[in-house]
């Protein structure tokens, strides 16, 4: 629906408004001063008509005085003033003027002014005897005007009027003449002056709103009309506006800014279009190479199970050949049958691992929580090492705090967990020590917490590895000033009563500390990691020499797979080691994994949802 078109904008509203005000001030403050003079302009005419009243009045009464004298004498005078005379005659149609004539001074004294004078009189009287230049005062009161005319004695005057000195008083004129008259001009001049006023303001407003709405309006209207139809899709439209003036360069300015809109308008199509094309690309890639991962790993998956079955019959055979008597008479075929054991073992772990790879990538990994002893956790593994042990010189030793409580977890995951950092400890330590050493961590809100009680354990346990076998029965702190020590050789089984009864309870008393978290620590004396490379050996298929002449031989996805089950049990791996000071892997998960699998299930719904 097209929008009303609104007669007067907002623009011309305001400009009226503004130059209107200027142009009402302007004007207002130009005839504030005309309008106060025509008051003073009309009475200063009223005072000096009522001057001439009174000097007519003067003359006419001396003249009468001078013709009653002698008739004969002044009868010259008569006819030379009759024309002055009659022209004086208008004048007397007003109140009759009041003479008050003054006496002369006395020697020494200053003139005495009469008595019985109006509150005028005697302030227009006193003003004359103060002042010898002042000869008249007038007054408005209303429709009246008080006026006061001093003649004083001059040398004319001296010639008749000899007891007089110069510039004293003769006589004192008193006139009350109507202003009525006057008042009329002077409220006629005003409003002539206020109607003029008026209509420059009305003519300025009217012209400066034609000239405003012309060259002002009209292209500011015409370009909000444009930006309304740019607003609603329309990039084909342009402005017209030729004023010649900065709205015109204004328009020039909107018309490219459009040009500009619209060629960004097509190149973004052509990219998105480009995109989506690129995007179908990748989506089909995507699925073909989804396709050929699940090809992957159900050849990884098959082929593992294909190569352990011969595999197991070669390790089980080499077994015998090399517990058989005959061959360890023989040095040559005992090194032989060994070297094929040894070899045989090495290709099944790279099978295991590759078949616990596709697993994990496939998601059927699955968590089987059950109530489990940390310390028979920690004998299985380390039961699963001693082949390897055996052919070494290492110390191999193992600890599980008696506070450790029971864990909800998946036993078969943590065990290898175990068996992976321990067999890498192995392999990469050719003299010196290996321990295992697990330890409860207390009131650890979440697995970072928990990691970050477990780097004291870690730092301890590394301290000791270092200070050599003299420092191997150093107690090994745990959570929060647990005062449990550690042993040099493998601690007693404990059983699970055992266990359950020195552990902290996890719902004892308010504020008792309590074990959240299970420490598993595993150290070694062996070369060390680089810092730099902390992060970087537990990606899959990494090891810190990948050369072809490497020493140490493996897969490269052991911390790999930790990194994974111990995510998937909801806990966390860290390693804290330096190059040449051996390496200590401390994995910390929760003592009740299932209810962490129940919070990572509810996280992931959330997400989906």
């Amino acid at each position: 629906m097209a929008r009303r078109r609104k007669s007067h904008t907002t623009l011309e509203r305001r400009g009226r408004f503004i130059f209107g005000l200027l142009v009402l001030l302007t004007v207002a403050a130009c005839m504030w001063w005309p309008y106060w003079q025509i008051e003073q302009v009309v009475w200063s005419g009223e005072a000096a008509r009522a001057q001439a009243l009174a000097r007519a009045y003067l003359q006419d009464y001396h003249a009468a005085q001078f013709l009653a004298s002698d008739g004969r004498a002044a009868e010259p005078l008569r006819r030379a003033m009759t024309e002055q005379l009659a022209r004086f005659g208008p004048l007397r149609g007003e109140k009759e003027p009041r003479r008050v004539q003054f006496k002369p001074a006395a020697q020494g004294q200053p003139q005495v002014p009469p008595a019985n004078l109006s509150p005028f009189e005697e302030s227009a009287v006193q003003t004359f005897l103060r002042h010898a230049d002042e000869r008249r005062r007038w007054q408005p009161s209303g429709d009246a005007l008080l006026f006061a005319q001093a003649f004083r004695a001059e040398a004319e005057c001296i010639a008749c009027h000899t007891e007089y000195k110069t510039g004293e008083i003769i006589d004192v004129v008193f006139l009350d003449l109507s202003a009525r008259e006057a008042n009329k001009t002077v409220l006629v001049n005003r409003l002539m002056l206020l109607v003029a006023g008026l209509l420059v303001v009305g003519f300025s407003i009217a012209f400066f709103y034609a000239v405003f709405r012309y060259s002002v309006v009209r292209p500011v209207r015409h370009l909000k009309d444009v930006a309304d139809r740019v607003s609603e899709g329309d990039l084909k439209v342009r402005t017209e506006i030729d004023t010649g003036n900065e709205l015109q360069d204004l328009s020039d300015a909107f018309n490219h800014m459009l040009d500009e809109l619209a060629k960004s308008q097509a190149d973004l199509r052509a990219a998105t279009e480009a995109r989506d094309a690129k995007l179908d690309d990748l989506a089909k890639a995507n699925v073909a190479l989804f396709e050929m991962n699940q090809v992957k790993n159900k050849f990884l998956t098959t082929m593992s199970h294909e190569f352990r079955t011969p595999l197991n019959s070669i390790l089980g055979f080499a077994q015998i050949l090399v517990d058989n008597p005959a061959v360890a008479a023989d040095a040559k075929l005992l090194r032989y049958a060994r070297n094929v054991l040894s070899s045989g073992r090495m290709l099944l772990e790279m099978i295991n691992d590759l078949l616990d790879l596709a697993k994990i990538e496939a998601g059927r990994l699955q968590v089987r929580c059950e109530k489990v002893s940390p310390q028979d956790i920690v004998e299985v593994a380390c039961g699963m090492v001693r082949p390897m042990l055996a052919e070494t010189s290492l110390r191999f030793t193992h600890e599980v705090d008696p506070a450790v409580p029971l864990m909800m977890t998946d036993a078969t995951k943590v065990q290898q967990v175990l068996y992976n950092l321990v067999s890498n400890a192995i392999k990469f330590t050719e003299q010196g020590e290996v321990r295992v050493a697990v330890r409860p961590v207390l009131d650890a809100p979440d697995a970072a917490a928990a990691a970050a009680q477990a780097d004291g354990i870690a730092q301890t346990l590394a301290g000791a590895m270092t200070r050599g076998a003299a420092a191997a029965t150093t107690p090994l702190p745990y959570g929060r000033g647990s005062d449990s020590a550690a042993a040099s050789t493998p601690a007693p089984a404990a059983t699970p009563a055992a266990v359950a009864e020195a552990a902290p309870s996890r719902g004892g008393s308010p504020g008792a500390p309590r074990v959240t978290h299970v420490a598993f620590a595993v150290a070694d004396t062996g070369p060390g990691i680089p810092r730099d490379e902390h992060l970087r050996i537990f990606e899959r298929f990494t090891q810190l020499d990948s050369s072809y002449t490497r020493r140490y031989r493996g897969t490269g996805l052991g911390l790999s797979i930790v990194k994974e089950l111990t995510g998937l049990l909801g806990g966390t791996v860290t390693v804290d080691s330096e190059e040449g000071r051996g390496s200590v892997f401390t994995v910390v998960l929760p003592v009740d994994s299932s209810a962490a699998e129940s919070r990572k299930a509810e996280a992931a719904t959330a997400a989906d949802a």
